[in-house]
């Protein structure tokens, strides 16, 4: 099981190329990148996707690719003559026109002009920059990965202490459901001395009133349920395949069964087990929208 969240950071280095490549992933309904990559490696952005998509199902991960080149002959330089000639032209006019402007025109002084000389990157082949990306990428992503891991170790043991606060409620429950109504026909025959004035009560109608009593507050079935649902928590979160959406549909069905105990149990002390469950079951939700 692993968590949507996550940190990776890999490094290349040679004797021509300097290569960062950083990842951080966040929770996502979806699989989603956002990938930030310098001009010269963009057309590699696919790649990227399809290498990282291997180890990554679901959440936003953000890529972000640093290229350092600083061997020689990495750059090119370009002169623009006609540019610089008219430069010189417009520098002569100026000078013809105002006698009060002194100096020569000098190389240094034209060279400066924008684009007379300009600088560009030279291409580099895409698959030999591939083999120098992929390496860093390897890294980060494996890095990523591992991240992942040990948070979902950590929220693993999470999801382990609150299913077990989980049952230790429903079994208080579970004790209690008989007794409830028990409770019931106490108070029921009471209930009818105290109108009667202590008059014999027909126990065959006492009975039947109990009995659709406890057919309407039983909590059986709900009790069974719940604990298929728990022990398929325990074993869905030993997975290693994504389990995300699983563990979300299951708490939405365990939800579903603590509200019908809690709306059939007509007693203090399962109400009370109730409202821990739920407290519970409502930080499991919060923690499974971070599973991928």
């Amino acid at each position: 099981m692993k968590s949507m969240t996550g940190f990776g950071r890999g490094e290349y280095r040679d004797e021509e190329f300097e290569i960062i490549v950083e990842m951080k992933s966040i929770n996502h309904r979806y699989k989603d990148f956002f990938i930030k990559t310098p001009r010269q490696i963009a057309m590699l952005e696919e790649n990227i996707r399809k290498y990282v998509s291997e180890s990554v199902s679901r959440g936003r991960v953000e890529i972000s690719i640093k290229l350092n080149r600083g061997a020689i002959g990495d750059k090119s330089l370009s002169l623009n003559s006609k540019l610089a000639e008219e430069y010189v032209k417009s520098l002569k006019a100026l000078k013809n026109s105002f006698l009060e402007i002194t100096g020569e025109v000098s190389l240094s002084l034209v060279s400066r002009f924008p684009d007379v000389i300009t600088a560009t990157e030279n291409e580099v082949d895409l698959d030999i920059l591939w083999q120098k990306v992929s390496p860093a990428l390897k890294c980060a992503t494996s890095a990523l990965v591992d991240s992942r891991e040990r948070e979902g170790d950590t929220l693993k043991k999470d999801f382990e202490m609150r299913l077990a606060y989980i049952n230790q409620n429903l079994s208080i429950a579970e004790k209690r459901a008989p007794i409830v109504s028990q409770d019931y026909r106490v108070r029921l025959e009471d209930k009818i001395k105290e109108y009667t004035n202590s008059i014999e009560v027909d126990e065959s109608r006492l009975l039947s009133e109990v009995a659709i009593f406890a057919d309407r507050v039983s909590i059986d079935e709900e009790i069974t349920r719940l604990k298929s649902h728990i022990h398929r928590f325990y074993k869905i979160i030993e997975e290693v395949e994504p389990v995300g959406r699983k563990l979300d549909f299951l708490i939405q069905e365990m939800n579903r069964e603590i509200n019908t105990i809690g709306s059939k149990a007509n007693d203090i002390e399962i109400s009370n087990c109730v409202v821990d469950m739920k407290s519970e079951l409502e930080k499991m939700r919060e923690q499974v929208q971070n599973i991928e």
